[in-house]
């Protein structure tokens, strides 16, 4: 069901876990005495000393604290931001059921325009954990682990009181998936599935860390925490065969094994997301109470596959028509009405990805109960967001990493002390500066190298005193500039090359081997209208505002520093 004041499912338990927290409090306090998380005293006190603090005030523990806000931080993984129950769609009404979004945004502020800082996992995370923009986070793609050498908010707010925690896929350690790939180098105290590599030097007071979809499975045997939990989990097929839930699972994942995936062995009790949730209550509970708290809630979904279980593919097959993709030729990502399966579905299909949206909104809504009976949710500052969108069908792509909106923008509501209700910001904003937002509201100063700035003032007041003029994106060979200007948000994109995937009616490669486009967000979310030749000065403008430098192989200061000078466009040409 989904009854949001219900447990998470029912008779989902955390077996082999228990024993973890001991052996990372000792772990923590050997890595102090050998020197591995460097020589501020600050991090040994804050990491390692405030584990054990946590251990002796277990759950229990009544009252609140006095001081700054709790910060939870709900972290969908692919949620592009006209999935949130607000739009529609040029195929149709987006008929998403979630409550809990909804009333959140009733009792805080909803951003229209938040773009993240680059549409990938990795470097998205990691330039919000280090306040700076993609091209000085020094992970420039999914191929690199995060530099604990480079300080996080995290490690901020755990140095000022916090005792902070993440759970779930953050992706911080995602080349070396947790340092099981490449041995743990500082850290011969970790073992595969603790979940620990890096965990302290990150800036986390407590974890537990692992990975999503198909990082899961990338192994034929478990690597990390979730797969060793589903390994010790017996199930019985429809047929009556005993195997343990890892074996059921790789068959749900590896959709070639389909036949050895089933409604029986594929259950909500055993679906990630719902364990991350789980997770994440087991984390509430056992934190101190003399101390405020950030929470950072890493949902794999609903990041592809769209993988449901046979309930959660019937909650969306009750008649409702899902909308079809924008400038879709091959129907890649289909809408309209879906059945119900009585099986686990892995189907590529717009409904399967609202199925795992109304999921995590029902998830949602157990975490803030949760927050409620500890009484902190007054004291509490919410924000619901995500990594990077998904494009879902539009142009014919799925996926991420393209400069299109579907990619480059998601959902951001904030709730909590002093922030409006009822709000709705339309302008562009950057989810890099929810790193300098937290920290404004726990009264921390930034790290010297952190370029994010709050966005406090438009939370608390509705006035931009003082935001950034234009926000950024990109990844690998395209650089993202949106700003206001006389009112009309626009969008410029500058790529290398011809930009990935572009829209049907996209201009050519110019003759300077750039594409460039300009968009009016407002009026065409869906990049489908490029205004570049009409409007060169906005275009000249904006194209002074990209990075004169940048680590991406393929992309240099071009944009920024040559003279244009597109070919004529023809009807032939347009569609290249």
């Amino acid at each position: 069901g989904t009854d949001s004041g219900s447990a998470i499912v029912p008779g989902l338990h955390m077996q082999g876990l228990a024993g973890m927290r001991g052996h990372r409090a000792s772990a923590i306090l050997r890595w102090c005495a050998l020197g591995l998380l460097g020589s501020s005293p600050t991090v040994c006190l804050a990491g390692g000393f405030e584990d054990l603090a946590a251990s002796a005030a277990e759950v229990g523990g009544a009252g609140g604290h006095a001081g700054p806000p709790n910060i939870l931080l709900l972290f969908p993984d692919q949620w592009r931001y006209d999935w949130d129950g607000f739009h529609t769609s040029p195929g149709g009404d987006i008929p998403l059921h979630v409550p809990t979004v909804k009333k959140l945004a009733s009792q805080g502020v909803r951003f229209t325009q938040a773009y993240v800082p680059t549409p990938l996992c990795a470097p998205s995370r990691s330039a919000l954990a280090s306040g700076r923009e993609y091209d000085r986070t020094g992970v420039p793609s999914n191929d690199y682990d995060y530099p604990v050498e480079q300080t996080t908010f995290y490690s901020l707010l755990r140095a000022a009181g916090y005792h902070t925690m993440t759970v779930g896929k953050d992706d911080l350690t995602k080349k070396s998936q947790l340092g099981s790939e490449n041995g743990y180098p500082g850290c011969s105290q970790c073992r595969d599935g603790d979940g620990l590599y890096h965990q302290v030097a990150l800036g986390f007071s407590d974890g537990l860390r692992y990975s999503g979809k198909e990082d899961v499975v990338k192994t034929f045997s478990p690597h990390e925490m979730y797969g060793f939990w589903l390994r010790n989990q017996t199930v019985v097929t429809e047929r009556g065969t005993a195997t343990n839930a890892w074996d059921a699972h790789y068959a749900c994942m590896v959709w070639s094994l389909r036949h050895r995936c089933d409604n029986k062995t594929f259950t909500d009790n055993l679906y990630e997301d719902n364990w991350t949730a789980e997770n994440a209550l087991k984390l509430l509970r056992r934190r101190p109470r003399d101390r405020p708290f950030f929470l950072h809630v890493s949902f794999p979904g609903p990041h592809n596959p769209f993988l449901v279980t046979a309930s959660m593919r019937a909650q969306v097959s009750n008649g409702r028509v899902w909308p079809t993709a924008t400038d879709s030729r091959t129907n890649v990502t289909p809408g309209g009405v879906c059945d119900p399966t009585g099986e686990p579905s892995n189907e590529n299909v717009r409904c399967n990805y609202a199925a795992e949206i109304e999921n995590l909104d029902r998830l949602f809504q157990v975490l803030l109960d949760e927050v409620e009976s500890q009484g902190e949710l007054t004291n509490t500052l919410i924000v619901v967001t995500s990594d990077h969108g998904e494009m879902l069908g539009d142009h014919d792509l799925t996926g991420k990493t393209k400069p299109w909106q579907g990619s480059v923008s998601v959902p951001l509501i904030v709730v909590g002390p002093g922030v409006l209700k009822g709000g709705v910001v339309d302008r562009p904003v950057g989810t890099l500066d929810l790193a300098g937002t937290f920290l404004d509201f726990a009264g921390v100063s930034r790290a010297d190298h952190m370029t994010t700035v709050s966005m406090k003032s438009l939370l608390t007041t509705g006035k931009a005193l003082p935001y950034r003029e234009f926000v950024s994106s990109g990844l690998d060979n395209f650089r993202v500039v949106i700003k206001e200007i006389g009112g009309v948000s626009y969008k410029y994109v500058c790529c290398h090359g011809r930009c990935p995937g572009p829209p049907s009616t996209a201009p050519p490669v110019s003759e300077s081997g750039w594409m460039e486009m300009l968009i009016d967000v407002r009026a065409d979310p869906f990049d489908m209208h490029d205004l570049s030749t009409e409007k060169p000065t906005i275009v000249g403008a904006l194209r002074l505002l990209l990075p004169q430098e940048g680590y991406s192989g393929n992309f240099t200061a071009g944009c920024a520093t040559i003279s244009h000078k597109p070919k004529e466009l023809t009807n032939t040409s347009i569609f290249v």
